[in-house]
């Protein structure tokens, strides 16, 4: 594939997740200001994400043992499609709140072994790392976009539903990017075989981001203990954009890293995460320590993303994520405590 034809696709596929981003992370920016107890903040988050994540293994194997293109695209049509549904119905609140936000993250699951399945298929030689780096960078646009956009909703100053209007237009976007693609090669192989390789050679990348999402914070801990520190309710939106910000401005440098040395990379997502870890936890509020959290965020979508291979893996992969930010907030809430015992418990 000439150089145009992968960077369309991947440009595309980023303008879809802008406008996905821009709802359903302006969602998870709301969130810790509605909910603002650590143990329904971990609930819900919690068993979002594991819902989410848990599923990808599931909608991967299937996606792979399939084969074919008619498989992976239905996949990511119906898991974007799922975006506006659920973040309108959360925007009603109360136990529409948690039914919305699974929802949306349902459609996470449905659609992210498949796309980033097919984003790799574009992927030229020896730029694994900056395609997927470049969607990263793309997507966080949204995602630091629709927190802002949060913050003007609990300010009164925008109507909720201006929340789920960009997820609403990223399904005609991605049809654009359908409608694009190349498909010269032969379509995607299926069976058990294909299925098995790709969990083999997806290992190395569910490790690390099974070990650093653990230990490293999260976006959601870092706006909880913001708001745990004494930030006014219209701050934590702010700050969660700030982890968004760092998230988009590591992403594309991360992935060229990844590109010239896979060990670098890894050491520099592991650099990060500790300094990242003490400044969350000493000062949660600040802009700073938030963006820090963000590029250990990068390094999840950029390296991971580059180190893994097939639907199965990439399934996987988003299950090892799931599962380190179903303890996270739970973590980093008991070493705020530890380290600040007079601070006001949510």
């Amino acid at each position: 594939m000439g150089r145009r034809g992968w960077l369309a696709v991947v440009l595309l596929f980023g303008l879809v997740s802008l406008l996905a981003d821009m709802s359903y992370e302006g969602l998870r920016g709301v969130i810790p200001a509605e909910v603002v107890s650590a143990a329904g903040l971990a609930g819900l988050i919690g068993v979002g994400d594991l819902v989410a994540y848990a599923l990808r293994p599931l909608s991967g194997i299937v996606v792979e043992a399939v084969g074919g293109w008619a498989g992976y695209w239905a996949a990511v049509v119906l898991g974007y499609s799922l975006v506006p549904v659920g973040v309108y119905a959360a925007l009603h609140g109360g136990l529409w709140l948690a039914v919305g936000y699974w929802v949306e993250r349902l459609g996470k699951a449905v659609r992210g072994p498949a796309r980033d399945a097919l984003l790799s298929r574009v992927s030229p030689e020896g730029r694994r790392g900056l395609v997927f780096g470049v969607h990263e960078a793309l997507d966080q646009v949204g995602a630091v976009a629709g927190p802002l956009v949060g913050a003007l909703v609990l300010s009164g100053r925008a109507p909720p539903w201006l929340l789920a209007f960009p997820g609403a237009l990223s399904v005609p976007a991605l049809l654009a990017a359908a409608a694009v693609y190349p498909r010269a090669g032969p379509p995607p192989r299926g069976g058990r075989a294909s299925v098995v390789e790709s969990a083999r050679r997806s290992l190395r990348a569910v490790a690390l981001v099974l070990v650093l999402g653990s230990l490293a914070p999260t976006g959601i801990a870092v706006a909880h203990l913001a708001r745990a520190s004494g930030a006014p309710e219209a701050w934590v939106p702010v700050v969660y954009a700030a982890v968004m910000l760092g998230d988009a401005a590591a992403a594309v440098p991360l992935g060229a890293l990844y590109d010239r040395s896979p060990r670098a990379s890894v050491a520099a997502l592991a650099a990060a995460g500790l300094v990242g870890a003490a400044a969350v936890l000493y000062a949660p509020s600040s802009l700073a320590a938030a963006a820090l959290a963000g590029v250990v965020e990068a390094g999840f979508e950029t390296v991971a993303r580059a180190m893994a291979r097939g639907a199965t893996g990439y399934g996987l992969l988003g299950l090892a994520r799931g599962t380190a930010a179903a303890v996270n907030v739970l973590l980093y809430s008991a070493l705020y405590a530890v380290l600040h015992p007079a601070a006001p418990r949510l």
